[in-house]
């Protein structure tokens, strides 16, 4: 590079052009073609800056390829050819282009690109440069131009808001039901039933709540399919609710489809020229959101409203609203700001999905629009009244909320009281004298009177109530032993925490400390820092991934077991290093996976998801974060769950449970939770169980379980004894388990021998028919 101050051509000084936008500067005579004409001041731009390969937005894809030599001797017969890396990129508003050149600017995006090429985890043959999804129409937002020359501004599958570019009409002439839904939207407007439903008109709403009507089967509008008996039973309790202006909890188990009872909901609401709706949820469930209303309910538009600030700019802009008329003007004072009066009735979209983080982050373009219905998926997120989330929904001017979680209860009766609170703040008001009322529980009287006081807010049902025809799925907790490798750093651990674990009345971190770091053992050695040696030859490597990891021995006996058999494999962690392990252990099986964990974003975690999924997928098992992985997703294609180590919160773990045993499901659903024995593992197993207790009485104790200084102790306490117990001690030895083939073989066979017993006892206690005689002999020989 040349100095500063020197021609970046010939590096003389004196008489330079100096560039406005970067530090280069050059003589008007060296320049290609010369300069001749003196160019304004501060106006000029170097040849670097103007050139087209500045404005490359990304790089899609390299690869060698032959050219010529020479050009001169192109001509020639047998001219040599050398093969040149050429780049495939993406600049902003035009059409992909090839670059051929290099260019020291360049330098960073190729560095960038070939460092995310180098850590994907797909195979070579799963990656394509130019998705199909990028050339296909999404959406239309706009339309400009005369009959003769049409333009529309489109949005493509996959690619976010701030990447729509308009289009010449006969460019995208094969995508006509996109161009006619979008002129259907435009023609539409407000009719006054939908004026009149607005949240202005008191008198309307009390005329409202008189028209319910029930649905006795399942409704036309719906195109996705029909509703079971219990669905229906569920659109029904919230139209009911919604006449009575009710605020409910769907509570339904995980699995039983409140995303389509919502959507159904809605669609009904539609029908009455009802909107606009908001619906809040997960950001990797949104896709599956705007997935099932294309389904059920397309004759709604439905806008996701995500992304970066730009495309959410873009989304205000031409989603959010249609374009003024001239001769609406009238504002009113309200609520102590200025408020236009057809804005309203200008809204464009019928529901509006978006995200927690969108809530806080555009409060102030959300606010202001009044609110037929909002639907707060995962519901359980707002039982907490101080969290950023409850705060600015409170404020949202709402004329139905309805929140939707499988798991209303998860640790004690303030959460749901909280619920409660966000749904009806003036009949559930204060928390103290709720705790009052029902400071007693236990007691029936109790149960009943707050059974009583739920009833109107709460519809929950249960898989097996409702779904007769689902397969059923089985949890065994196989207990493991360490290796002697974790007990060495088990007693280590233990040994140089001794004067923290002796002391009385000390900081409550350092045990916290203490658990999460024996917890990372108990998964594998090499989660601890400094532990994973560096090994070159790739089996040894695996030998010793194995042998380190009393857990991963038995994975990895269950793992060859399952794949033989043709099953499909969900496996659940806590930590992202473990499943950084797990996922050497998969690449050295040469077995294709997928994973998710709190990194991967939504677009990317549907396109995993779709592609374990599909028909005939090679994907054999799925790498799943429990808490990123837990939430909304359906993996019914999976018939094995392995909980490789427990959550704190026991209903995390039915959650993630809950997306391979769910509508859809045709296997019988095999559930192992490797737990550690003799270790903190199993302790926290015995502890979480108390909680369990809350969902089974659908209410729970008053005051919050948390875990204190004494139950850390005993926590971490626990095994302890057997541990630094004599290694050549035989009652010691007696107790451990170990695993052979036959073993993991009898796994689904007690699986078969429970499933055969519940029949008979169906057959013969419920029923009341008598045993068939196949039965008699299978019995026997069971």
């Amino acid at each position: 590079s040349q100095k500063e101050n020197t021609c970046q051509a010939c590096g003389v000084t004196e008489n330079l052009l100096n560039c406005a936008t970067c530090t280069y500067a050059y003589h008007p005579k060296c320049l290609l073609p010369p300069l001749k004409a003196p160019p304004l001041p501060n106006n000029w731009r170097c040849p670097e800056c103007v050139s087209p390969l500045n404005d490359i937005e990304k790089i899609l894809d390299c690869e060698m390829r032959p050219t010529v030599a020479d050009d001169n001797d192109a001509s020639k017969l047998g001219s040599k050819q050398i093969f040149v890396k050429q780049y495939l990129v993406k600049v902003p508003e035009k059409e992909f282009l090839k670059a051929f050149k290099s260019n020291p600017r360049l330098r960073t995006k190729v560095n960038n690109f070939h460092r995310q090429m180098a850590s994907k985890n797909s195979s070579e043959d799963d990656f394509v440069a130019i998705r199909p999804e990028w050339t296909t129409v999404d959406r239309i937002l706009a339309c400009r131009g005369d009959e003769d020359e049409k333009e529309y501004l489109v949005k493509y599958k996959e690619l976010s808001y701030d990447e729509c570019y308009w289009e010449f009409e006969s460019d995208i002439s094969a995508f006509q039901p996109e161009i006619e839904k979008f002129n259907k939207i435009r023609s539409r407007s407000r009719k006054s039933a939908r004026q009149k439903s607005s949240l202005r008109d008191a008198v309307e709403s009390k005329k409202k709540s008189k028209e319910f009507q029930q649905y006795e089967q399942s409704p036309e509008f719906l195109t996705g399919g029909t509703l079971h008996p219990y669905q229906l039973e569920g659109l029904n309790f919230l139209r009911f609710s919604w006449s009575k202006q009710t605020h409910v909890i769907l509570a339904d188990e995980m699995g039983l489809g409140k995303t389509i009872q919502s959507i159904a909901f809605l669609a009904s609401l539609f029908e009455d020229n009802i909107a606009p709706h908001l619906v809040v949820a997960p950001l990797s469930t949104l896709r599956n959101w705007e997935r099932e209303f294309a389904t059920w309910a397309p004759q709604m538009n439905v806008v996701m409203y995500v992304g970066s600030a730009q495309a959410r700019a873009v989304i205000r802009e031409y989603e959010f609203y249609h374009p003024k008329k001239s001769h609406k003007k009238i504002k009113k004072k309200k609520s102590g700001h200025i408020v236009s009066e057809s804005k309203q009735d200008r809204i464009k979209f019928d529901v509006l999905l978006t995200s927690y983080e969108m809530i806080n982050l555009d409060t102030a373009s959300l606010k202001p629009i009044m609110w037929e219905c909002m639907i707060v998926d995962e519901g359980h997120r707002l039982k907490n009244k101080d969290s950023k989330l409850f705060l600015s929904l409170k404020q949202y001017t709402t004329y139905h909320r309805t929140l939707l979680t499988g798991t209303p209860l998860q640790n004690n009766l303030d959460e749901l009281f909280m619920l409660m609170h966000f749904l009806d703040a003036g009949k559930f008001g204060s928390l103290e004298e709720f705790q009052e009322e029902f400071k007693d529980i236990s007691q029936e009287e109790q149960i009943s009177r707050l059974h009583t006081m739920l009833a109107p807010h709460l519809l929950r049902r249960v898989k097996k109530d409702v779904m007769k025809k689902l397969p059923p799925k089985k949890e065994l907790i196989l207990r493991v032993e360490l290796s002697s490798k974790q007990k060495e750093y088990y007693k280590a651990i233990l040994t140089r925490n001794f004067q923290i674990l002796t002391r009385r009345g000390g900081a409550q971190i350092s045990l916290i400390n203490v658990v999460m770091e024996l917890r990372k053992l108990c998964c594998h050695p090499y989660m601890l820092e400094g532990v994973e040696p560096v090994i070159e030859d790739a089996n040894e490597a695996h030998k010793q991934l194995l042998e380190s990891s009393g857990k991963l021995q038995l994975l990895d006996k269950m793992m060859v077991k399952l794949k033989e058999q043709g099953h499909r494999v969900l496996i659940y962690s806590q930590f992202q290093h473990m499943l950084d392990l797990l996922e050497d252990y998969c690449t050295y099986k040469n077995w294709q996976y997928e994973r998710i964990d709190g990194k991967v974003g939504g677009a990317e975690r549907q396109i995993r998801i779709d592609r374990f999924n599909a028909k005939n997928s090679s994907r054999f098992c799925f790498l799943l974060s429990t808490r990123a992985g837990g939430l909304g997703i359906n993996l019914a294609t999976a018939d094995t769950v392995i909980i490789y180590d427990s959550d704190w919160n026991p209903h995390a773990d039915l959650q993630a449970m809950a997306r391979a045993h769910r509508l859809g499901q045709m296997n019988k659903v095999m559930i192992y939770r490797l737990i550690t024995r003799g270790s903190i593992e199993e302790r926290m197993m015995q502890m979480t169980k108390k909680k369990m207790v809350l969902e089974h009485l659908v209410v729970g104790r008053l005051k919050a379980q948390n875990i204190n200084q004494e139950e850390l102790d005993d926590i971490i306490r626990y095994g302890s004894k057997e541990l630094f117990a004599d290694e050549n001690d035989e009652a010691g030895k007696s107790r451990q388990i170990h695993y052979d083939a036959a073993a993991i073989d009898r796994f689904k066979v007690n699986f078969l021998v429970l499933f055969f017993l519940s029949i008979d006892y169906l057959i013969v206690n419920k029923l009341g028919m008598k045993r068939p005689q196949w039965m008699m002999k299978r019995r026997m020989d069971f």
